[in-house]
């Protein structure tokens, strides 16, 4: 059976997960003092809105320190994070939130169990976890490996296999269980989990370096074509008058057939990429440039019949505005592909 992991909360909603799953899986009756048993009461306790029942086969405490503690360490690992200042700095201000985002998590969780909704008007910080972890897209394909540990008979592990589109294939999350005085098991934490955030980091680096290397190559091929354009200009005007109207003509062929193509074909190549979520401010700046310039050109055009002032006036502060707007640019490219 394919879910979504779409219930509870950010690093919570690993252990929730199970739940999920566990309702596919585990139809037929196992002994209650079993790994098993633990899996079954989280699906029935969510479907039947038992909190109580819940918290008796997940310690949620736990869960989520360990859970934010895999969380940290993944997104601020070498492999996501450059330098060892901005690594600090991230775990400073990710230790800054942790006790008030598990507040928010756990808040979250009975939420869910109690009404089935996550609530996004006041879950919203906790939602935008579930998106950095990339959990909210994740698909539940199979729970596997459920074993007694051999060398604690107090401890059990279960794989739930999930498939992750960002990283394009199915990862296993390790649960481990801990059986308590009264034999029953609890969900104490996902083992794992820094090694599943450091997946997804890798795999957002990957795409966003993948779209920057293909928008520029776009734009310095476009940019060649538009140098090429501005020197045909130069030798229009250094040849001819623009009180001249063949001049004016010839110009605005030049403006419409390939300044203003061009911006468009550009447009259109860069809306073709494929973007990923931390490429969409970049490539928004990309959109608005294009639309920029392309008004621009059409204004220069217009300029060149009816040679009105305001028209001219309009045409050179598009043309300003592309400027500071292509600055803009390069400056958010810069700090991406550092």
């Amino acid at each position: 059976m394919k879910q979504r992991l779409k219930i509870a909360a950010g690093i919570g909603v690993t252990a929730l997960a199970v739940a999920v799953a566990g309702g596919g899986y585990y139809h037929f009756h196992v002994n209650n003092d079993t790994p098993e048993y633990a899996i079954k009461t989280i699906q029935q306790s969510i479907e039947e809105r038992d909190t109580k029942n819940f918290y008796r086969a997940v310690n949620v405490d736990s869960v989520l320190d360990s859970g934010y503690d895999g969380f940290v360490a993944g997104i601020t690992s070498p492999e996501n994070v450059m330098t060892p200042d901005a690594r600090d700095a991230i775990r400073n201000f990710t230790q800054m939130l942790r006790a008030p985002m598990i507040l928010s998590l756990k808040a979250a969780i009975d939420s869910y169990i109690a009404t089935g909704d996550l609530k996004a008007e006041e879950n919203g910080g906790v939602i935008e976890l579930l998106d950095k972890t990339g959990l909210n897209d994740a698909e539940i394909r199979d729970v596997k490996n459920i074993e007694i540990n051999d060398a604690n008979k107090n401890e059990a592990f279960a794989d739930l296999i999930i498939y992750q589109p960002e990283i394009g294939q199915e990862f296993p999350l390790q649960f481990i269980l801990a059986r308590g005085a009264d034999n029953q098991w609890q969900v104490v934490r996902v083992q794992n989990f820094q090694e599943y955030v450091e997946q997804i980091g890798q795999a957002r680096r990957a795409q966003i370096d993948e779209y920057l290397t293909k928008a520029g190559e776009i734009n310095v091929r476009h940019e060649a074509t538009i140098r090429e354009a501005e020197q045909k200009y130069g030798m229009i005007l250094a040849v001819g008058n623009l009180s001249n109207d063949k001049t004016r003509a010839d110009l605005k062929i030049l403006i419409n057939d390939v300044f203003k193509k061009d911006w468009e074909a550009r447009k259109q190549e860069l809306f073709s990429l494929k973007v990923p979520k931390g490429a969409e401010p970049l490539h928004n700046l990309y959109m608005r440039i294009c639309d920029v310039a392309i008004a621009a050109a059409q204004d220069y055009a217009k300029w060149m019949d009816d040679r009105n002032s305001a028209t001219i006036k309009s045409a050179e502060e598009k043309i300003h505005q592309v400027q500071s707007l292509m600055t803009e640019a390069a400056d958010l490219a810069k700090r991406m592909t550092s």
